[in-house]
């Protein structure tokens, strides 16, 4: 079986691909690519012209800031609904800003996303390496959103509402398009119509238990787990783990 597991940070997508039952870890495809709101955010940075923008809810930050760059160097900035919660999820706040909100685009300048899997496919036919995925197996963050909450306040909600349910970590995979997470639900519709199975989760639950797989083979039972990211920090304390 091929599993392609991808971490979308702030700053980079960390990506490893092997057979679990032929590769070792140590011969895996491993990348380390720039993430995908700084590919996308750079490209509008460079653009110097007024741009309409279609594609679905990816992560924000630089691209979110090169969008609002762009309008403040003067150029419009169309964006359909579908994509335009990128920015924020709450689209009265998004025209504000001085987004221009269309319920379609027929040729867009820009599109986003969080998965490129032409990207990828190039990539691997470059090397000659066959791309064909059995299971992709994404990580990213998604605050979710509740419109008058904090987007903080929403995901650690969420977090509370996990650990009342099991406190197995790896039980916390999203495979379903429901529920407050606009970005989950994005990725889950790219896999289902790139026709890949697969999941997403919350990175820093991801990295949870990653650290746990190391502390189980190493027969370490109570510590304190540290996830220290570009942009966001988690600390877990396990008992007995």
């Amino acid at each position: 079986m091929e599993v392609m597991c991808i971490d979308i940070g702030k700053g980079t997508q960390d990506i490893i691909y092997l057979d679990i039952e032929r590769d070792n870890i140590e011969n895996a495809i491993k990348m380390i690519l720039p993430s995908p709101t700084r590919i996308v955010g750079d490209k509008i940075l460079k653009m110097e012209r007024d741009i309409e923008i279609d594609g679905k809810i990816m992560g924000g930050g630089p691209v979110s800031r090169a969008i609002l760059q762009h309008i403040e160097r003067g150029y419009k900035v169309v964006m359909t609904r579908r994509c335009a919660r990128t920015v924020r999820d709450d689209l009265e706040e998004v025209a504000r800003r001085g987004i221009i909100l269309r319920d379609r685009v027929d040729n867009p300048d820009v599109v986003l996303g969080d998965l490129d899997f032409e990207m990828f496919r190039s990539i691997f036919r470059d090397v000659g390496v066959d791309f064909k995925p059995d299971v992709v197996a994404v990580a990213c963050q998604d605050h979710g959103f509740v419109k008058g909450q904090s987007d903080r306040i929403t995901r650690f909600n969420y977090f509370r509402e996990l650990l009342r349910r099991s406190s197995n970590p790896l039980e916390y995979i999203v495979v379903k398009e429901e529920g407050i997470f606009s970005r989950f639900r994005s990725i889950l519709e790219t896999l289902r119509e790139n026709n890949y199975r697969g999941f997403v989760m919350d990175s820093k639950i991801a990295s949870i238990c990653g650290i746990l797989d190391y502390a189980m083979e190493e027969g370490v039972e109570e510590f304190i787990g540290l996830d220290i990211g570009n942009g966001h920090t988690l600390g877990v304390s396990i008992k007995e783990g």
